[in-house]
């Protein structure tokens, strides 16, 4: 998992609030995943540092960016990212899936690909349409990417999955063979949107023993 640094405190703020969320979610899963938190310097990681029990947190953490800190399992690196012609079927238990931490919003388009690309690693979308149309806005945010990647290792069903985890307000159609397209773009904000997820479910963070 990585975590791009911005600075920007709000920005750095959300994603120190998304990476507890995650990773209270992964320690809550049947089927939990092993989680690399990777690149978190600068004012994220000094935010970071200062929460009760982060020192406790069991969690590879790095950093340097995951390309240096995992060059030896460079072959091995999955970028997800909506703009990635390979579509996700099954989760290879070789391969290390790399959730950005810096989403592809409309005023960055692209740029997680692009960066996947000059680093010469491989990328994948996940199949959300084979299983649903996307209403209004269709990114999804780092704690909903994350909740279904958990929710398919546990029940081994994406529909299950997307369904249990995606906002019915962003669902516009279901179990259509035809829906197709990148799941990206869209107006609204998903900053405002992680902080509800949060806020809704702020019994999920994690303690501090």
């Amino acid at each position: 998992m990585w975590f791009f640094p911005m600075k920007s405190f709000k920005f750095s703020t959300l994603r120190v609030s998304n990476i507890m969320y995650c990773y209270a979610v992964n320690r809550r899963c049947a089927s939990p995943c092993h989680l690399w938190l990777t690149g978190c310097n600068g004012e994220m990681g000094s935010r970071l540092q200062r929460l009760p029990g982060f020192d406790k947190w069991i969690i590879e953490k790095e950093n340097r960016p995951y390309i240096e800190a995992l060059q030896d399992e460079k072959h091995n690196l999955v970028y997800l990212t909506a703009d990635s012609e390979t579509i996700l079927h099954e989760l290879d238990p070789k391969k290390m899936y790399i959730v950005g931490g810096l989403v592809d919003r409309n005023r960055w388009k692209g740029i997680t690909m692009k960066k996947a690309q000059e680093q010469g690693i491989q990328t994948a979308k996940l199949p959300i349409g084979n299983y649903l149309k996307m209403s209004s806005s269709q990114v999804l945010t780092v704690n909903q990417v994350m909740e279904i990647l958990l929710k398919f290792l546990e029940t081994q069903d994406w529909k299950t999955s997307f369904f249990q985890v995606i906002p019915q307000r962003k669902r516009g159609g279901a179990d259509s063979e035809d829906c197709q397209g990148d799941v990206e773009g869209g107006e609204e904000s998903e900053e405002e949107e992680d902080q509800l997820e949060i806020k809704k479910k702020r019994t999920e963070s994690p303690s501090s023993d």
